[in-house]
């Protein structure tokens, strides 16, 4: 669905279609854009290109605001998925600021949401980012729950978190596949851990750990040339199991740096990953807004 061109009252901007740049205009105008943030990720076109991809935003309903100098202001984006709608990429240039361009944008992704029949709106911001966080709360959002950004650098393994008796076993792409449809059955992940993000971004990887009792879970995640992401967790959750998974996982990968997005806080696993040297990097509020 296309959402046409829509003005900024207040100043004499314009929102174009982000589908009418390029991934490298869009990292361009993102990464000015997030220069001075709290915490900086830059892009690339590719990288770009891949989000857009394995986050299912629509560019025809994502948006760069530009003023009557042709002059790109900021950028904000939308992702879609059936009834749900996931705000993401929200950033205005440092010197072009001040003009409500922010919450101009955000309502702009609103009502493309509604015009697609989005009935929720989601979106993280980072624990910290006061100026966006009220922005939020103006616009109606509820704070859901805090996330955290997770890491872990290549590391020795402590010997001692083997669990011997348990039996790992690799997945086929085909035990993934079946894995993946039983977790978006019950998954109450965030929307960059959902199973339809990983099946966009591929290159997936899988474990199974049985303990001698019959005791069972499992670990899908990414692997990707110099890290490993994406990590999710089923079945049985219980400090043994995931000991296994995550030993077998580090003992295999041992070179690969780690990075987890988006971890509820009160997730099973955390505890554990503390063992293995997993910190937080930083937190995120995932917030709501019913339409």
């Amino acid at each position: 669905m296309t959402i046409q061109p829509t003005k900024l009252p207040s100043s004499k901007a314009v929102a174009v279609l982000a589908s009418q740049y390029s991934f490298d205009q869009l990292a361009d105008i993102y990464n000015q854009a997030r220069v001075d943030y709290i915490v900086p990720m830059p892009m690339n076109g590719k990288r770009m290109a891949e989000y857009v991809r394995d986050y299912d935003v629509d560019l025809n309903a994502s948006a760069v605001a530009v003023n009557s100098e042709n002059l790109e202001l900021g950028v904000c984006m939308l992702g879609v998925r059936a009834d749900r709608a996931w705000i993401t990429r929200l950033g205005v240039i440092p010197e072009r600021r001040g003009k409500h361009v922010g919450q101009f944008l955000t309502e702009l992704m609103l009502e493309n949401a509604r015009a697609i029949g989005a009935r929720r709106v989601q979106l993280e911001v980072i624990r910290g980012n006061e100026p966006a966080t009220r922005l939020f709360y103006k616009l109606g959002f509820e704070p859901i729950r805090d996330l955290m950004v997770v890491r872990r650098p290549p590391l020795e393994l402590d010997e001692a978190l083997n669990v011997p008796k348990a039996e790992v076993e690799v997945l086929d792409s085909a035990q993934i596949a079946a894995l993946l449809r039983q977790y978006e059955q019950t998954q109450a992940a965030a929307w960059t851990e959902e199973a339809a993000s990983l099946r966009n971004s591929g290159n997936l990887r899988g474990l199974r750990a049985t303990l001698p009792h019959g005791e069972s879970g499992w670990l899908i995640f990414q692997r990707l040339p110099f890290q490993l992401t994406h990590l999710i967790f089923g079945g049985a959750m219980s400090a043994p199991v995931l000991q296994a998974l995550l030993y077998t996982l580090h003992k295999t990968h041992s070179a690969q740096d780690t990075k987890v997005e988006n971890l509820p806080t009160d997730h099973p696993a955390w505890q554990v990953m503390q063992h293995f040297g997993y910190f937080e990097a930083f937190q995120r509020i995932e917030m709501y807004l019913y339409l």
